[in-house]
């Protein structure tokens, strides 16, 4: 720990018990070749149990689309609310968002927006839990 205390003297010291966070294995929220404009909604992750939440987006589109992080306290998308500002997500890019206690809703979601038709390529969404 430095300055001659061990990390256990220190805990037990303080009276501080510490608790790992623990990341959960990563969970598809959505995968699917996309050739319309339109809007579609990815499933939602349960964060309830969560301390902290990164949404991946890794796109093979041809087009740009815009990723908006939804949030609802049920697991719906229907009635869901913005978390933040939409972001684009371009034309085989790849994008990651961190959500934290600020934005915390008991579960979160995708909505994905497409202004062009995409012709090729898939998107796919995956949530990583922390605890």
């Amino acid at each position: 720990m430095g300055f001659g205390v061990s990390w256990e003297r220190l805990t037990a010291t303080l009276g501080i018990i510490p608790a790992p966070w623990i990341a959960k294995a990563a969970e598809e929220l959505y995968s699917a070749d996309i050739v319309t404009a339109a809007t579609f909604y990815s499933t939602m992750v349960n964060w309830s149990n969560g301390k902290r939440l990164v949404i991946k987006v890794e796109s093979s589109l041809d087009q740009a689309v815009q990723i908006q992080i939804i949030g609802n306290n049920v697991n719906s998308t229907t009635l869901a609310t913005d978390i933040n500002s939409p972001l684009p997500c371009e034309a085989s890019g790849n994008i990651s968002v961190g959500l934290a206690w600020d934005d915390w809703t008991p579960y979160v979601g995708v909505k994905i927006t497409t202004a062009v038709a995409p012709t090729t390529g898939t998107l796919t969404i995956t949530a990583t839990v922390q605890e």
